[in-house]
């Protein structure tokens, strides 16, 4: 496990709150790319069943690998989100309860998860080969969808699926070489809108699997498509 990541746990169970400094950029290297992240983060969610904010911490790792924990002001976990391949996983320990499933799987009416759930497709923000310094492509996903990248100053700032998803890349830094956006802007196909903002991350360092993994013990596990909007 990298060294910020129990360190930063630490502080957001705490429920400590601190300024975070302005991030230094570094030196770009030619044909790096984004293995991991581990950040802490703030979330907002707009939708048409309700808002929230939030802070939290998330990993990733190339190319499928993702958990996201989100906590209360008063430290305590109020959601997990865990993305392995085309599964998914969501637990809310004050209900007792997770649910698991493939993404596809679902509800229509849980448009804010749909948003969680499309955070892998999110993070793959590297130009793809053949891209033009400006202007637009078309390429294909992990998943095989067919999405548009907007393309400026050789860096991706925004990208759109025909089922109408798109997030948009800004305030970005290099950090370990490559540059990476502080600031994703996500729109589901139904208007919600999902902004999260990653704060002090690290990029590249190594992490372990068991920091993807999602503690169900004593959770009663529920199929994903029973999933109700709150």
């Amino acid at each position: 496990m990298p060294r910020l990541l129990p360190y930063l746990l630490f502080l957001l169970l705490a429920a400590c709150t601190t300024t975070h400094p302005v991030l230094q950029n570094s030196p770009m290297v030619p044909g790096a790319v984004v293995d991991t992240i581990s950040s802490t983060v703030t979330l907002s969610l707009h939708s048409t069943e309700r808002n929230l904010s939030g802070r939290g911490v998330m990993v990733y790792r190339r190319p499928d690998q993702l958990r996201l924990i989100m906590l209360s002001p008063f430290g305590t976990t109020v959601m997990e989100a865990q993305v392995m391949g085309d599964r998914l996983t969501l637990s809310y320990p004050a209900s007792g309860v997770a649910y698991q499933g493939r993404i596809d799987e679902l509800p229509a009416s849980a448009s804010g998860q749909r948003g969680l759930a499309l955070l892998r497709w999110v993070l793959e923000s590297d130009p793809p080969a053949g891209a033009p310094y400006n202007g637009e492509v078309e390429h294909a996903t992990s998943r095989g969808a067919m999405e548009r990248i907007s393309m400026r100053d050789g860096q991706v700032v925004e990208k759109d699926l025909p089922s109408g998803e798109r997030v948009r890349y800004r305030n970005r830094t290099v950090l370990a070489g490559v540059q990476i956006p502080l600031e994703l802007q996500m729109e589901n196909a139904d208007g919600a809108r999902i902004r999260l903002t990653l704060e002090d991350p690290e990029v590249n360092t190594p992490l372990e699997d068991k920091v993807f993994s999602i503690p169900l013990q004593g959770m009663r596990v529920l199929p994903l498509s029973e999933l109700k909007a709150p």
